[in-house]
């Protein structure tokens, strides 16, 4: 083209070029020959074959003799051997699986979880089949909670979409309980609506926004979690009305939060708090009269065992806002009085331990029993969901530590131990 230019140039201006001869091209020169692929290669390390089977020589031996307590014996010895740590995640859960055998669930749920946290490469495809007899185990003796770190670090252990979304639950808890907020609602993002697990992880997503200051995508959660969860018990429908009632209040919106709490039933063990947390929105709103009214129930009879301090104070502040001097100082008058007594038996039991706390809340869930402690500071421990599912873990516990003194000469009994009291103290 530029050859070209110069010529249409040349005949314009009259000037007279020199016939360029064509260049000459060279020949390519012959492309080396490429050298020959190499043979493909795993990425992922592989099973030294020969280590393991000396790793596990004693506990196969063992086995195939019918020896399952010897068995396990074997298998804390290589858990105790640092040289053998490449195969400590799957001898912790082959030693869960002996240990179910030997009906100790919840030794055997500890094992795995020893599996879950000693994981890697390596190892995964191993202790992955596991994930499902521990979720199994841990419903059973009642420590869901055990698998949530856990799954929060190794989320890659999950093997079916079910799994995934029930191990994305837990893992979630942990987030949230670590104040990983973001990270939490990421992970909730594993369960679908087809996971029978979606209606209280909806509710865990609502907690989280609302931990966030974000009262408007809460409530946005919350209404999912009542479409999917219009199959649960009342119980489940009534708690989930009370945090909705809350988060309408967080945001300000005490109107529907009213209506809110006014739907819990009278019938539902909720209902009294229900009653006081409405009383709250109604002094927001300025109606001192609808607040004296709801406060009216709990000021009965039936509600003297019962803790609500904040209730006669709020009592105080609207007959303060509504001038009524005279009535306010009776009233905080007869508040020292009732409220001295208990304060005082507060600060005597201030110097217990916290198993003694334990113990005294567990007696009264059980027994009905106030050793020490006034009903109305033991009255929430009678119904709260997660001290009712730590008392039956530690029943679980207590129960194999009792039938484990029959095999305490073995070393798989004296580490089960060891993991059982560590847990049931913890």
């Amino acid at each position: 083209m530029y050859r070209f230019s110069l010529l249409l140039f040349a005949l314009l201006s009259g000037l007279a070029l020199p016939v360029l001869a064509p260049p000459v091209l060279a020949k390519p020169a012959p492309k080396p020959a490429e050298p020959a692929p190499a043979p493909a290669t795993s990425l992922k390390p592989t099973v030294d074959e020969k280590a393991r089977a000396a790793a596990f020589a004693e506990y196969d031996s063992q086995l195939a003799s019918g020896q399952k307590s010897r068995a396990a014996d074997a298998l804390v010895a290589l858990l105790d051997d640092p040289a053998r740590a490449p195969f400590h995640a799957e001898g912790a859960a082959k030693l869960g699986d002996l240990l179910r055998e030997l009906d100790l669930p919840y030794a055997a749920l500890m094992a795995y979880v020893q599996a879950f946290e000693k994981a890697d490469d390596l190892s995964t495809p191993e202790v992955s089949t596991r994930v499902a007899p521990a979720m199994e185990l841990a419903a059973k003796v009642g420590d869901m909670a055990i698998l949530e770190a856990p799954f929060s670090k190794n989320m890659g252990l999950a093997r079916t979409d079910d799994q995934r979304g029930q191990m994305a639950y837990l893992a979630a808890r942990e987030s949230m309980r670590k104040g990983s907020y973001g990270l939490a609602l990421g992970i909730l993002k594993m369960v679908t609506q087809a996971d029978d697990i979606y209606p209280e992880a909806k509710v865990l997503e609502a907690i989280i926004l609302n931990q966030q200051s974000r009262p408007e995508s809460a409530l946005i959660a919350f209404e999912a979690a009542q479409k999917a969860g219009a199959r649960k018990d009342q119980r489940f429908k009534d708690l989930l009305m009370l945090n909705v009632a809350r988060t309408f209040y967080a945001a300000g919106n005490y109107a529907r939060a009213v209506q809110a709490f006014a739907s819990v039933p009278r019938s539902s063990e909720l209902w009294p708090e229900a009653q006081f947390e409405r009383a709250w929105a109604h002094f927001r709103l300025g109606d001192y009269n609808s607040t004296f009214s709801v406060l009216f129930s709990l000021d009965t009879p039936f509600f003297e065992s019962w803790y609500f301090p904040e209730a006669d104070l709020l009592r105080i502040y609207s007959l303060f806002y509504l001038c009524k001097f005279p009535e306010a100082e009776l009233s905080l008058k007869a508040f020292k009085e009732k409220y001295k007594p208990l304060n005082q038996q507060l600060i005597e039991w201030g110097s217990k331990s916290n198993q003694e706390n334990f113990d005294a809340a567990r007696l009264y869930r059980e027994e009905g029993k106030a050793d020490g402690l006034p009903v109305a500071f033991l009255r929430p421990f009678a119904n709260e969901d997660r001290f009712g599912a730590s008392l039956g873990a530690v029943k679980s516990a207590e129960g194999e530590l009792a039938r484990l003194k029959n095999v305490e000469a073995n070393p798989f009994a004296g580490r089960a131990k060891q993991w059982l009291e560590g847990r049931r103290i913890s």
